[in-house]
This record gives C-alpha cells, sequence and structure tokens, in this order.
C-alpha cells in the first residue's frame, strides 16, 4: 500500500508539497484579483452627472453642483408629473456629431488692434502700432460720435467733428467711431460703446425713489434693491454648455451658482421662448395683446424692463449679430428707444462697416476683435458702473453660438475670465446674476438624433445671489435649491424676477401660505412659478404651460415605419404644411421624400400614477415623426395627436424646422413662414 507523502519520514518532500500548495494559492489568489478588475471595468457604471471624460481634445471634467440635489434614479427631473432622463453629454454616439471647434481667424487679421478702450477713454495698443505706422510715423487717429436715429431702430447719425488725439483720450459720448490715416489715406476704422452717466437718466431714478418712499412704497435706503444681470447665449443647451464650457461650469459652481436641470423651453426659437421671460406671456398671448400686425413696433409690449424702470433702475438692453436680434429678425423692432441704454446703433454701425468673417447668419468678427467679446467686454463695462446703483440689464449673444454645435467651446475662456472679473471686483455684491440659453441647436444632424431632440427643448439656466440675499430670504433660497430638479420654464422665470423686484413677495408668511401646494394634487396651480416657491410635485408641461411638441416630460419609443397610423400621421403632416402655403403662391407644394423616423410619446410618470389609481388611459396617442420634403429637401419634425375614440388627428404645437433653409424662402416675409416655403 503506497503511503502518503505526510506519512513517511522524508521532509524533502513535504517540503516540495508545501511550496506547491503556497505557489498554487498565490496562482489562485492573483488569478482571481485580475478576473475581478476585468469583470468591474467592464461593467462598472459611471452616473452621467459625474462623467469625466476627454473626447476630441475637449476638456470635460465636471462634478456636482454642492446647490444642486443628487439624481435620482437616472432622472434629472424624477417627479409624479414628470421624468426627464439623466443623459451623458460624453455619450460616445453624440461625441460623433461633436468636433473640435476650430479657432476663429478673422478676415480683417489677427494682429492686435490699433485702439482700444476701457470704462472711459479710448487708447492706441503699442503693440500693435508698428503694424500700421512706421516708427518715425505720428498717430494721425481722431473720433467721431454718432447715435440713433430719431424713431428708426436701424439707422444712425454720424457727427461732422472728429476730434483728434495722440496717444490716449477721454471720451464722454456713448458710441463712437475712430478713424485713423496714414499719408491721407485711411488705414484703420473702429467702434467703440461705453456708459456715461446720463442726467435725465439718473434724475428719473431719483424721482421715482423719491415718489415710492413718500408713498410707503420702498423703506430707506438698504442693499435690498438687487440689480439684475441677465447675461444670455443663444442655442446652447444644458448639455453642450456642459460639453464645451467645462471652465465655465466649474467656476459657476465655485460661485454657488443653482443651476436648473429640468428648465425647458415653450416654444421654437428665441423670439417666442424670451417673451414670456421678458412679459409672462406666451408668444400669441403677447402678440393679441400689443403686436396685432407684424409692421407694428413693439414699443407699447408690457417688458420687463418697464417694470424695473419704473421702481427706478437704470435699464439695459444688448444684443450682438444684430441681423438677427429678438426683436428685429423680420420684425420691425421699436420706435423709441426701449431702454436707458440700448447697444443696438452700435451692433448696427460696427457691423455694417468693420463685421466680417460671415457664417451662416452672423458677424463672428468686428475688424480683428470677436463679435462677441465685444459683447461681453460691454457688459463688463455697464456691471462697473453701476455696482452701486440698481440696474436691469439684459445681454444676448449670438454671434458665436447661433449656427454650430461646437462653437461654444470657443467662448469657455471668455466667459470663464468674464465671470471671474466679476467675481474677483466684487461686481455682483448687489446683483442677481442669470446667465441662461433659450433653447439647444435646432437644426443640423445631431438635431435629428434622440439627444439632439431632447436637447433642444432643455437650455441651461443659472442662478446666482448675494450671500447677504441668500441669508436674508433663506426661505426662498431653499425653496431655489430644491427646484432644481423640477420641471421649470420661461414663465417661472420671469415671475422670479417679478420676485427679486419686489421683494414683498418674499415675505416669510407668503411663502408658508404656498409650502402645502407642492404635495397637494388639488391646489390651483398658476402657469408660471417664481422658482423661489414650491414647485408641485405632480405638474406636468400642460399645467406648466408647455406644448407636447416641446415637453421633455414624455419618454419616446420607436415604431414600425410600415405602421397604418404612422402613415396616417405623416399625410395628415404634408397635408398641414401645404395648406399653411397655401396662403403663400410664391412657395411650392411639398411632397414626402423621406420618413427619417417615427416615434410613439408616453408619460411614464403620469401613466404609473393612473395605474396606482386605475384610472382609464387618456384617449388619444402622441406621435412625433420626422419627414423629408421635396423641393428643397426641408426636414420636418411634428408631433401628432391620434385620438382612438373617433380617428381623428391634430398637430401638437408647431412644425419644427431641423434643417438650414438659408435663401430658399427669401421669397417670403413672415418670420414664421421662412421655416416652410421653398420658393419656385
Amino acid at each position: 500500500m503506497a503511503r502518503m507523502p505526510f506519512e513517511g519520514g522524508n521532509p524533502k518532500g513535504g517540503l516540495r508539497l508545501k511550496r506547491w500548495l503556497i505557489g498554487l494559492l498565490i496562482f489562485l489568489l492573483v488569478s482571481l484579483l485580475a478576473i475581478n478588475s476585468f469583470t468591474i471595468g467592464q461593467f462598472r457604471i459611471i452616473p452621467f452627472s459625474s462623467t469625466a471624460n476627454q473626447v476630441n481634445d475637449i476638456e470635460t471634467k465636471s462634478q456636482e453642483s454642492t446647490t444642486t440635489p443628487p439624481a435620482q434614479s437616472g432622472y434629472v427631473v424624477n417627479n409624479k408629473g414628470c421624468h426627464i432622463p439623466d443623459l451623458s453629454p460624453f455619450e460616445p454616439l453624440v461625441m460623433r456629431y461633436i468636433d473640435k471647434a476650430k479657432p476663429i481667424v478673422c478676415e480683417h487679421g489677427v494682429h492686435l488692434p490699433l485702439v482700444s478702450s476701457n470704462n472711459s477713454a479710448i487708447f492706441i495698443n503699442s503693440e500693435a502700432r508698428n503694424h500700421y505706422y512706421n516708427e518715425s510715423e505720428s498717430i494721425d487717429c481722431c473720433w467721431r460720435n454718432f447715435w440713433r436715429s430719431d424713431h428708426k431702430d436701424n439707422e444712425i447719425t454720424i457727427s461732422k467733428d472728429c476730434h483728434f488725439f495722440k496717444e490716449a483720450t477721454f471720451v464722454n459720448e456713448e458710441f463712437i467711431r475712430v478713424e485713423c490715416q496714414r499719408k491721407n489715406e485711411s488705414i484703420y476704422r473702429d467702434y467703440f460703446a461705453f456708459v456715461p452717466r446720463k442726467l435725465y437718466v439718473e434724475e428719473h431714478c431719483r424721482e421715482r425713489l423719491r415718489t415710492l418712499r413718500s408713498n410707503s412704497v420702498l423703506p430707506t435706503p438698504s442693499p435690498e434693491r438687487l440689480s439684475v444681470l441677465v447675461v444670455g447665449m443663444d442655442s446652447v443647451s444644458r448639455l453642450n454648455f456642459h460639453r464645451s464650457m467645462p471652465r465655465t461650469l466649474r467656476l459657476l459652481r465655485d460661485m454657488g451658482a443653482v443651476e436648473m436641470l429640468g428648465y425647458n423651453k415653450v416654444a421654437d426659437n428665441t423670439y417666442p421662448n424670451l417673451v414670456p421671460v421678458l412679459s409672462g406671456l406666451s408668444q400669441i398671448e403677447f402678440e393679441k395683446l400689443c403686436w396685432t400686425s407684424h409692421k407694428k413696433p413693439f414699443d407699447r409690449c408690457p417688458l420687463l424692463w418697464k417694470n424695473f424702470k419704473a421702481k427706478g433702475y437704470r435699464t439695459i438692453f444688448a444684443e450682438d449679430a444684430c441681423y438677427m436680434t429678438i426683436f428685429n429678425y423680420l420684425k420691425p423692432g421699436f420706435r423709441k428707444q426701449p431702454t436707458d441704454y440700448y447697444l443696438r446703433p452700435y451692433c448696427v454701425a460696427a457691423e455694417s462697416e468693420i463685421g466680417n468673417t460671415h457664417k451662416l447668419n452672423a458677424n463672428l468678427c468686428l475688424g480683428t476683435r470677436l463679435n462677441f467679446d465685444c459683447l461681453l467686454h460691454y457688459t463688463r463695462k455697464v456691471a462697473e458702473e453701476f455696482a452701486d446703483d440698481p440696474y436691469f440689464g439684459l445681454f444676448w449673444q449670438a454671434s458665436l453660438t447661433h449656427d454650430y454645435i461646437e462653437y461654444p467651446q470657443l467662448g469657455d475662456d471668455s466667459y470663464h475670465d468674464f465671470f471671474e472679473y466679476l467675481l474677483q471686483n466684487d461686481l455682483l455684491r448687489n446683483t442677481m446674476l442669470v446667465f441662461m440659453s433659450d433653447h439647444g441647436m435646432r437644426w443640423g444632424s445631431f438635431r435629428q438624433t434622440y439627444q439632439g431632440h431632447l436637447e433642444d427643448s432643455l437650455p441651461f439656466v443659472f442662478l446666482l445671489l448675494p450671500y447677504w440675499w441668500r441669508t436674508r430670504h433663506a426661505i426662498a433660497w431653499n425653496e431655489l435649491k430644491r427646484n432644481t430638479r423640477s420641471l421649470t420654464t420661461p414663465f417661472d422665470l420671469h415671475e422670479t424676477l417679478r420676485d427679486i423686484l419686489e421683494p414683498s413677495r418674499l415675505a416669510i408668511q407668503s411663502l408658508h401660505l404656498q409650502g402645502h401646494t407642492r404635495k397637494d394634487p388639488k391646489a390651483k396651480i398658476p402657469r408660471g412659478i417664481s422658482m423661489f416657491r414650491p414647485i408641485p410635485e405632480h405638474r406636468t408641461c400642460t399645467m406648466a404651460g408647455i406644448p407636447e411638441h416641446w415637453c421633455m416630460c414624455h419618454e419616446r419609443h420607436n415604431i414600425s415605419h410600415d405602421d397604418p397610423i404612422v402613415t396616417k400621421v405623416v399625410g395628415y403632416l404634408i397635408t398641414e404644411l401645404n395648406g399653411m402655403l397655401a396662403l403663400y403662391p410664391q412657395c411650392a407644394q411639398l411632397h414626402v421624400f423621406a420618413l427619417i423616423d417615427a416615434k410613439v410619446l408616453s408619460n411614464n410618470a403620469v401613466e404609473k400614477e393612473n395605474e396606482a389609481k386605475e384610472t382609464k388611459k387618456a384617449p388619444w396617442t402622441d406621435y412625433t415623426v420626422i419627414i423629408e420634403t421635396t423641393p428643397g429637401n426641408a426636414v420636418f419634425e411634428g408631433s401628432m395627436r391620434h385620438r382612438a375614440d373617433n380617428g381623428s388627428i391634430g398637430l401638437v404645437g408647431p412644425v419644427s424646422r431641423l434643417n438650414a433653409y438659408g435663401r430658399q424662402s427669401a421669397c417670403v416675409d413672415d418670420f414664421h413662414m421662412r421655416l416652410y416655403c421653398f420658393c419656385h
């Protein structure tokens, strides 16, 4: 009978066995660790809200804001009335559509401008001097002021007097044009905007304060009167802001800004999404009230800066890309200057003469400067001039971001430096900062994807308030933070700004009385709710005034292109389009060239609640289709509601145009119909 190794007296055999067992154990342990690491690496789940990747050399580090509640089960909004998914800005399928933006090279050159400005003067750039003059030559420059022509939004009047200067000179005018010559030949022209104190404006502000205090509307002077600085970027979704502008995002979070993650647009483009912010009205209500004819100016319209002016605030309205500004694109603008400080005369003059590097809809450069940088420089001047005086300012940038989804990358450094300057120079000590967009990219190949559709309706909004205000209005501040993951809209932002204008609305008693509405489904809910107040958990898009087509509380599921209902819906859509075009004989009738996408919509939050209550399902189903039409190869997206009880179909909201139309529709003046018309 053979013996087992440990039964005999052979110590060498036992030692060899021990070594063999130890080696086997080490091998097994290492193998297990390797397998475990591989498994974890393959199946690790990374929350979208904390993704940190580098794609296309774009810096993408992000972190959860200290003022934002944690994500809830994969949704940025996860309430009874609304689910909005929490998607990654850096999803690989998405990043295929996002290029790294190439730096803009102005057609007028990359050298420094000959002349620059500060808050009160212009001066020669010594580093640029040799580009225009030899060392032996003297500077030959002068400046002349210009102003808005009476009752004309698109014309300026230029002074005949030109004031010569050498190295630097003080300027006491609002707008000036600089002209430089060399050997009697014009070699340089530039435009500058300043923020001089206007005597009639200051007197109006003092008079309004005296009146309000005598009527006991305002208490004795206090820092309670917050200024409002609204900095806007056109066509930048919340997720595109995160992927394109990481430095600015980190700085805003470090500053304590609150991001409204469920901010949903209520209409298609800029104008109908800012009208609710400025008036509290929908586009239809606004036009019915004060803009009944497209040939009339907007002077009679109830725009928010009028409310601030009535309370003794200085008012400012500034835009770049003056061809497509909010109230001027295919619209008449204003007869009378709408605000105390109005940048349009500068915009019209500078872009018409030194605007260059035109891409699609905008001049990216003014001379050798970037257009949007000029607007930021003006915004900084306003913030410095009125740091200790109440003002309302709206500054809207479109030149950089309106047309290209990757171009916000080129603004990251400038916007970061702008906000950092405000912070370091204590220019927000008595100011509420609203940093916002109107919608995401509305056309292009990315827009035709599911995430592109979602991003179009979900712009970004950040709110920053001084520390003393957060302490004084702690209840309102806490409500604002709770509402970061609520469904919010431009109507809500309007009510929020009204609360800033009238701080008595934020009295503790008023907020306490409304506290019960958050969870009470029977409470009457207004369309617009201040973000400082409780926003009900059961709020739906319908309650919030968001048309179904733009509502991102829905989940969308693919449906077969051959489904009979899809065929019926597509036929209805093309019939509706041609019905609108029938009023314009210069526009061609459209035909379906291809069905690109078809989805059926559902609101799981509402459906689950109905199931729990054994409530009958709605007698209709909503469908969204994307079609390409001929002639012109336009791409349209429309949402239709099909009723099961009678088989009827109706549009849910307007039809979106998903690709650029350029000059295809130049034969019509109606800004709505330009989306649909293909001129014969």
